[in-house]
């Protein structure tokens, strides 16, 4: 049950910066003047209404945090403080959807979502520094708008079930002509789609889907992109006009049958920084295309799928090979790789003077493993570090992070017999390090 929280507890008293009240049924005194110290207030759960929040931001010249956090707002709604840098009207739940109208002539930063599907409200949005703009709602239409959004340098939109193909993507950079990061997660697409920015630098496209099988492409011409990430449920036809992108995360493991599938990497040979989660049923043909690449910096690789026992790592030295700018070398499995022991004299003629770091991660205690890092330590000729951990912390796109541990239970991890059959390559200039 809510409480009550009378605001005459905080009549007078100028020492307040930051007020969080959670769950309460707010009282107004009469003669109440505001805080005029207040720099941060957080309410969550909390009835809203217009008259409260004139109330407490009465007066307050020194606000700079707003959050509104599953709150009822439960008439129309105006923000009017010219202090104000952060506004956050977050987890919104099923109320009536009055206008909500923000002037703020500093706010830099907006964040709104709803929990509730098809339902959100109308937004005036008057703000001409905002830089950054986030929204999670099934709708996005004329009576949010881009209008307001002008000045935006970073946009995120989130679980969209109006199609992005045809009512947001062919409008966005007309109308937010300073956009520089764009992510796109969880949304709906219906048909081909076209990103055309010339300042665009950052683009991430997460989770998002289509609602048919057709090859529809996603084609995107961005002269000065450097970095872009991509993981889906459906391969799109993905072309690329970008010739300073240098950075790229790709999730496959949901496509593993589909044909083609590393065409959009294999057009990117000239990108310094490729971070990668595949299926062990994908590596040969990703090893076909990365020998191509000679301009990698750091390889990141993370494995899953089932054991296949036949598969060996000499495809990583060509990749080396071929990349002779590479230095920083990463490669994880979640699953247990036993192998088979390899010839030695395979690996005759491998060397490299750029390779500095190495790390192999979660499950990769098989022989294989061990005959690769032993040739890197031997013919990497400017490596510092090596690395072994029986953890793996990978990357999922968007700022998103997980951690995986031994998939084997532990039971093929041995730290000592690692070191013991390595101790002897390690020369003075290599650290050695297990965890």
């Amino acid at each position: 049950m809510p409480y009550r929280f009378s605001l005459i507890l905080l009549l007078e008293n100028d020492s307040v910066t930051y007020l969080h009240l959670q769950n309460c049924l707010i009282d107004k005194p009469r003669y109440f003047s505001g805080l005029k110290n207040l720099r941060t207030l957080v309410l969550q759960q909390v009835f809203v209404k217009k008259t409260l929040l004139k109330t407490l931001c009465s007066n307050c010249n020194h606000l700079v945090d707003l959050t509104l956090d599953g709150c009822k707002i439960t008439s129309k709604l105006v923000i009017n403080n010219p202090s104000l840098l952060r506004l956050n009207i977050v987890n919104v739940g099923f109320y009536p959807r009055n206008l909500i109208t923000i002037i703020a002539s500093s706010l830099s930063s907006f964040e709104y979502s709803c929990l509730k599907e098809h339902v959100v409200h109308q937004m005036n949005i008057q703000a001409p520094m905002l830089s950054k703009f986030s929204f999670r709602g099934a709708s996005f239409s004329k009576r949010i708008g881009l209008s307001g959004l002008t000045n935006v340098t970073t946009i995120k939109f989130d679980a969209l079930l109006v199609d992005l193909s045809t009512n947001i993507l062919p409008h966005l950079f007309s109308k937010c002509p300073q956009l520089e990061d764009v992510t796109l997660k969880n949304c709906l697409f219906t048909s081909s789609t076209q990103i055309f920015s010339s300042k665009l630098r950052q683009l991430i496209i997460l989770d998002s889907v289509w609602v048919n099988n057709s090859p529809s492409e996603i084609s995107i011409d961005a002269l000065n992109l450097s970095s872009f990430e991509y993981t889906g449920y459906t391969t799109r036809i993905i072309s690329f006009t970008a010739p300073m992108l240098s950075k790229v995360f790709w999730d496959t493991l949901e496509r593993e049958n589909r044909p083609h599938l590393f065409d959009p990497i294999a057009s990117l040979p000239h990108i310094e920084n490729l971070a990668m989660i595949v299926d062990t049923l994908q590596v040969k043909e990703l090893a076909k295309v990365l020998v191509r690449f000679q301009n990698l910096r750091q390889l990141e690789l993370h494995i899953e799928g089932a054991c296949d026992p036949s598969m060996d790592y000499s495809w990583l030295l060509d990749i080396a090979t071929a990349s002779q700018h590479l230095q920083k070398l990463t490669l994880s499995e979640h699953s247990h790789m036993v192998g088979f022991k390899r010839q030695k004299s395979e690996y005759v003629g491998f060397s490299h003077n750029v390779l500095e770091y190495v790390e192999f991660c979660g499950c990769v205690c098989s022989i294989n493993v061990i005959q690769l890092a032993t040739h890197l330590l031997r013919s990497a000729n400017s490596l510092k570090k090596m690395t072994f951990r029986s953890s793996d912390r990978v990357y999922l796109g968007g700022g998103r992070w997980t951690t995986f541990f031994n998939a084997c239970g532990g039971h093929c991890w041995s730290g000592k017999n690692v070191y013991e059959m390595l101790k002897d390559e390690v020369n003075e200039q290599c650290q050695l390090i297990i965890l």
